[in-house]
C-alpha cells in the first residue's frame, strides 16, 4: 500500500469522514470542508474515499452481504471514472480489495449510528462501558491536538491513528494507537489507562508520555510520572513488566521480540502541541454554543432539539473534566437528560422558561 493508499484507507476507518459523508447534518462538515482546502492532494483524497465510501453503502442497502472481486472491480471502475486522475500512477486494487472488509464495519458503524436504536444507555443509568468506539486519524500536515473523554489530551502525530471507546466509561480507560503520539493521562487509580500497539502494552495511571509505533518502530518515552510496558499476550501481574521512569524510554526489539529500556536527554518536540490546549470557558453562553464546542473537541455527534432549547444558557468550562461530567453539569443546569447510543448523544428536556 503505497502513501495514497494509507490516507485513503485512515479516511475511511475515521468515525468523523463516515458522519460527514452519510449524516447530512455532520459536525464535522466544516473540518473537512477546510482540510480539503489547504491541499489539492487533500481534495482529490476525500473525493476518493467519499466516492467509494457511498458506493459501498449503496450495495448494503440493496442487501448485498459481500461484495465479489468482479463487483469491486466494477465499482472501482466507476470511481475512476467520476474522478480525475492523480499526476502519478498508482495500482490500487490490492487496497479496495482488503479495505472493503474493513469498511463493511465502518459502514455498518454509520448507519447504526443514524438510525433510532432501543438499547440506549442514559447517564442515570448503572455505569457500564458502551461499545461504539472513535476513530480519530491525523490527515494534516501538523500534530494535532485531541480531548479524549476521560479528560486526557493527547497530541496526534502526522498519519497517527487513534481508536478509543466513545465514554471510555468502562473499568479500564483503553487506546489503539497506530503511529505516533504525546498523551497527557488524566488520573484515575480507579481506571487504569491501557494502549496497545501491534506487540506492546502500556498501562498508566496518570503521566505524560510518548508513544511510537510506527513501521517496525514501538517505543514508549516518558516525560512525567511512570508507566509500565508489557508485551502483548503477557499476564500484567503475571510477567516482569518494565517500569519506564521520567527521562527513560522502552523499546520493542523486532530481533530478540523483547523489551528494552534505554536513558534519553533529548526533548520530545510532539509535546509542545499540549501547549495548543486550553480550557474553553462560557459564562451565560446559549447551550447551542456549548454543545458544538463539545461535538468539536470530541468527535461526537450531541442531537438535541435547538427550538426546545433556544432560551437555555449555561455558564461551564470546558477542558479538564471528563466528557460524562461535562454532560451531568449541563443536564442539571438546563434540567435535561442525556443518553448515548450508536449514534452519539442525544439530549432531552422541556428546555428553558
Amino acid at each position: 500500500m503505497d502513501h495514497q493508499e494509507e490516507k485513503i484507507h485512515a479516511l475511511l476507518l475515521d468515525n468523523r469522514f463516515v458522519d460527514w459523508v452519510i449524516n447530512p447534518q455532520s459536525p464535522y462538515a466544516g473540518y473537512w470542508l477546510q482540510w480539503a482546502a489547504t491541499d489539492p492532494e487533500h481534495a482529490w483524497l476525500l473525493e476518493e474515499a467519499k466516492h467509494f465510501l457511498l458506493e459501498m453503502r449503496l450495495a448494503e442497502e440493496e442487501g448485498q452481504q459481500e461484495l465479489s472481486e468482479v463487483q469491486l472491480e466494477q465499482m472501482l471502475d466507476r470511481i475512476r471514472e467520476e474522478i480525475a486522475p492523480v499526476p502519478q500512477k498508482r495500482s490500487i486494487a490490492k487496497y479496495w480489495y482488503m479495505a472493503a472488509a474493513v469498511l463493511a464495519g465502518a459502514i455498518a458503524l454509520g448507519i447504526f449510528m443514524f438510525s433510532p436504536k432501543e438499547n440506549t444507555i442514559t447517564g442515570t443509568d448503572k455505569k457500564e462501558a458502551y461499545s461504539t468506539d472513535v476513530i480519530r486519524y491525523n490527515g494534516n500536515k501538523e500534530d494535532e491536538l485531541l480531548f479524549l473523554p476521560d479528560g486526557s489530551k493527547v497530541v496526534l502525530a502526522k498519519g497517527a491513528r487513534i481508536s478509543y471507546n466513545m465514554l471510555m466509561n468502562g473499568s479500564k480507560r483503553e487506546v489503539t494507537l497506530s503511529g505516533e503520539a504525546f498523551f497527557d493521562v488524566a488520573k484515575n487509580a480507579e481506571q487504569p489507562f491501557y494502549i496497545y500497539t501491534k506487540n506492546v502494552v502500556v498501562k498508566v495511571l496518570g503521566t505524560s508520555f510518548k508513544v511510537t509505533a510506527s513501521g517496525n518502530q514501538e517505543a514508549v518515552a516518558v516525560k512525567t510520572g511512570k508507566v509500565s510496558v508489557y508485551l502483548k499476550g503477557q499476564d500484567l501481574e503475571q510477567s516482569a513488566a518494565r517500569i519506564v521512569l521520567p527521562q527513560q524510554v522502552c523499546r520493542y526489539s523486532e530481533n530478540s521480540k523483547e523489551l528494552i529500556t534505554e536513558t534519553f536527554t533529548d526533548k520530545l518536540p510532539i509535546a509542545s502541541g499540549l501547549e495548543k490546549a486550553r480550557n474553553y470557558n462560557f459564562e451565560d453562553a446559549p447551550l447551542d454554543s456549548v454543545i458544538k464546542t463539545l461535538e468539536k473537541m470530541y468527535a461526537i455527534p450531541i442531537q438535541y432539539n435547538a427550538d426546545t432549547f433556544a432560551g437555555c444558557f449555561i455558564t461551564i468550562s470546558l477542558g479538564d473534566e471528563s466528557l460524562e461530567e461535562i454532560l451531568k453539569v449541563i443536564t442539571r443546569t438546563v434540567d435535561a437528560s442525556y443518553s448515548y447510543s450508536g449514534y452519539g448523544i442525544t439530549l432531552k428536556g422541556k428546555g428553558c422558561r
